[in-house]
């Protein structure tokens, strides 16, 4: 899942140099091949156009935004890397003004509030829009088309996924919803995985259960280019995810059917053995700021992050004032109490708090 900035920054550059050599058929795989050995290399060695470059040095920033500096303990260590990241958008711009994904990370960085980037999206997303247009309409050759048809929409894609994502934090989730449903209209195969933040919209907006299964039965074409490549898209071969358990989760939560309840979390944990510790705790992951941050299906990265982006449907319990949020009561219930590992029992012995309770 997610979309992967160095894979497609390689993507880009091998179809710019098949296109500059004039190689054809498209998956030509032992031109591919050699593509892939010389970016493995020295990914300079395929870099010709300014709009190469400034890809290149997206892709860069995103691997260090979102992959590295979460990982940096150090907080001067970390706020140079950030600043590093932003000189290297800034270039991005200056060498392509049309990089909507530089401009769009840029914006993230910048932004003094999260309400202020949803503003900045919505205020330039006609001109994403148009952009993604103008590269399928004036598409003139194989190869151009080529681009047009997938990674020339991505950074589209990626600018209504992050307004949907972002807008459900901010509170908009009539917004969130709306903006998933068109983004599955223009391209159903959902490569940005926006159904995820549509399904925690409906489960907020309390929409029927039906539009959720319908929503989940969703199944995901495979992009284009080298079987090499191309990582395949785990979520093809799944049946129930984090996001759609968690959705239905507190579905059945707000209406009191905690029977119903009891049955989704029994699910979660089966659809991701030995978890009971995460969702007591709930830790969470960092929002991606090139997209949602890749992890490994069926792992606890993945619970993680699904639960990092339920935060606001977690914070809330029912009508019912004597029940506790959602949160605590997935921590407190005795399904996660019996299979918390005794590590996390002698946490709670001494005096951990429970999630949402913190203060």
């Amino acid at each position: 899942m997610s979309f992967d900035p160095m894979q497609e920054d390689c993507l880009r550059l091998i179809l710019q140099t098949m296109k500059r050599r004039r190689v054809f058929p498209l998956n030509n795989s032992v031109f591919i091949e050699e593509c892939m050995t010389a970016f493995d290399e020295d990914p300079s060695q395929l870099i010709v156009s300014d709009s190469d470059r400034s890809f290149h040095l997206v892709a860069k920033a995103a691997g260090t935004i979102d992959y590295a500096i979460p990982a940096i303990a150090d907080d001067a260590e970390a706020e140079a890397a950030a600043e590093h990241a932003e000189f290297q958008l800034r270039e991005a711009i200056g060498l392509d003004g049309g990089n909507w994904d530089a401009r769009r990370m840029l914006a993230a960085m910048e932004s003094e509030s999260n309400e202020e980037y949803v503003d900045y999206l919505l205020a330039h997303e006609k001109e994403v829009e148009q952009d993604a247009e103008t590269c399928l309409l004036s598409a003139g050759d194989v190869y151009s088309r080529e681009f047009a048809d997938d990674l020339g929409r991505r950074p589209y894609l990626r600018w209504l996924a992050a307004i949907a994502s972002r807008a459900f934090i901010a509170g908009r989730y009539t917004l969130a919803l709306r903006t998933a449903e068109r983004s599955l209209a223009r391209v159903p195969s959902d490569p940005a995985d926006i159904r995820f933040t549509a399904m925690l919209a409906m489960a907020k907006l309390e929409r029927p259960r039906g539009d959720l299964k319908r929503l989940g039965r969703r199944r995901i074409a495979p992009n284009l280019t080298s079987t090499r490549a191309r990582r395949r898209h785990h979520s093809a071969a799944r049946t129930d995810d984090a996001w759609a358990i968690l959705a239905a989760l507190c579905m059945s939560y707000h209406a009191l059917d905690l029977s119903d309840a009891a049955h989704e979390l029994r699910s979660l944990m089966r659809t991701y053995p030995n978890c009971a510790d995460m969702l007591f705790y709930q830790p969470e992951l960092p929002d991606g700021v090139f997209a949602r941050v890749g992890v490994e299906a069926g792992s606890k990265d993945e619970l993680i992050l699904a639960l990092s982006e339920a935060t606001p449907l977690l914070q809330e319990g029912p009508s019912d004032p004597e029940s506790p949020s959602l949160a605590t009561w997935i921590a407190t219930s005795e399904i996660v109490q019996r299979e918390i590992s005794d590590k996390d029992l002698d946490a709670r012995i001494i005096g951990y708090p429970l999630p949402g309770d913190e203060n």
